[in-house]
């Protein structure tokens, strides 16, 4: 494994309803490596297993941390799912309703251990060719990875590298959130256009080859902080228009306010629903 590598870390809760961000954050990254459609089926069914079985068993029914990394290398790809929770099972392999069989099926290995922090770790590695053929094409540039801090109270945290494959990605997690959040159809569309302004700026703005983002969702309301950006990027994202053509993030959006991020900056947006 190598930080060179496309690399996707998220931090979010146990809760049922982000195993839906969890696969919405698999499908856009396959979408720009080109996934092979048997690939990305196995990836989703084995990391939801996972995932699933923190939520059913990591915090005794209450909910905590959950760390999800995906990388993406010329052998295949390799998922570390993590927890800070009771531990593992004393007997793991015939504790009911975790799907252990299952996620072995369809990943390549399977390894599961105590984590960095307590709780349990899960890697697994799913092979990247088929009968000699490769199954995706990852792009070529890549930067290394910083830790982006953990989740808070219904909170998302995701960081990528490269950034190319934020719109993907971005636009999946929001829209998911925007659905959990009970987003009107209307104001739903706008969220595309939201995460696909970002994404574009992201592209151009980035300090170097690795962007994060945070995403909160409450009812009929989003917000969303991506970063870091090169100081003084992003001024001109708060005015009516940029002279590109795409629809003013300042029209579409609720609140929108650059920040301090050290010695760089973030975007913070923040989309509301008020149509009935």
């Amino acid at each position: 494994m190598t930080t060179e590598a496309p690399t996707v870390q998220l931090g979010l809760e146990s809760r049922p309803q982000t195993l839906t961000i969890v696969r919405g954050m698999l499908a856009g990254v396959a979408e720009p490596l080109g996934f092979d459609a048997e690939l990305l089926d196995d990836l989703k069914t084995a990391v939801s297993e996972v995932c699933n079985n923190v939520v059913l068993h990591a915090y005794d029914g209450q909910v905590g941390p959950m760390d999800v990394r995906l990388l993406v290398n010329g052998d295949g790809l390799d998922v570390v799912v993590d927890d800070r929770g009771v531990g593992l099972p004393a007997d793991i392999d015939s504790a009911g309703g975790i799907g252990l069989s299952v996620v072995r099926a369809l990943a390549e290995t399977m390894t599961i251990g105590p984590g960095p922090d307590g709780g349990t770790r899960v890697e697994m590695h799913f092979a990247g060719r088929r009968g000699g053929e490769p199954l995706f094409a990852p792009p070529s540039v890549a930067g290394p990875m910083h830790p982006s801090g953990p989740a808070g109270e219904n909170e998302v945290v995701v960081s990528l590298s490269p950034v190319t494959l934020l719109a993907p990605v971005l636009g999946r997690m929001t829209r998911t959130l925007a659905a959990i959040a009970h987003f009107s159809l209307d104001r739903f569309s706008d969220v595309y256009l939201i995460t696909d302004t970002l994404a574009a700026h992201a592209a151009t703005a980035a300090t170097d080859r690795r962007v994060d983002a945070r995403l909160t969702a409450a009812e009929r309301r989003v917000d969303l902080s991506v970063g870091p950006f090169r100081p003084g990027a992003s001024d001109h994202l708060r005015r009516t228009g940029d002279g590109s053509g795409r629809p003013p993030l300042a029209l579409l959006s609720d609140e929108i306010s650059v920040e301090p991020d050290g010695d760089k900056e973030r975007l913070r947006v923040v989309v509301v629903d008020r149509r009935v």
